[in-house]
């Protein structure tokens, strides 16, 4: 009886902290969605990877029409003391590039997580504006 009382309160425990982190990604989100607002040709995408063991990453990726990366942040860890950050280093780097870096960089890992992460954003950007620009030159 003791072990389904404790089971039930860490379930409980991780589902608060699991709110508490949502809340946070939902506000990151907004702030990122408020600094672009009113402005043309500007998406937004977001790219995860869980681990079981492990931090895991969420990236969020702003690129324009051009495929220009104009903001990458990315919070990484296994706590939901994890922040989002500003990564500089990918800030007007062509999308091609970014994941071109990641495919031939694959062996060599540091953080597989927050590059499995980018990759997501990376190819869902590539696609999604693709798509709009098909669309909209066609019309």
């Amino acid at each position: 009886m003791k072990l389904v009382l404790i089971a039930c309160c860490l379930l409980l425990i991780q589902s608060a902290l699991t709110a508490i982190q949502v809340r946070y990604y939902q506000k990151s989100m907004k702030a990122l969605v408020g600094k672009y607002k009113g402005e043309k040709g500007y998406h937004l995408f977001s790219g995860q990877s869980r681990r079981r063991i492990g931090p895991g990453s969420i990236v969020l990726l702003v690129v324009d029409e051009s495929y220009i990366i104009q903001e990458c942040q990315c919070m990484r860890g296994v706590s939901i003391l994890s922040t989002f950050k500003e990564m500089e280093e990918y800030e007007g780097m062509h999308l091609g590039e970014l994941l071109d870096r990641l495919h031939t960089s694959e062996k060599k890992r540091k953080s597989p997580a927050l590059q499995t992460a980018l990759q997501a954003a990376g190819e869902q950007a590539l696609t999604a504006i693709s798509k709009t620009r098909r669309t909209t030159s066609i019309s």
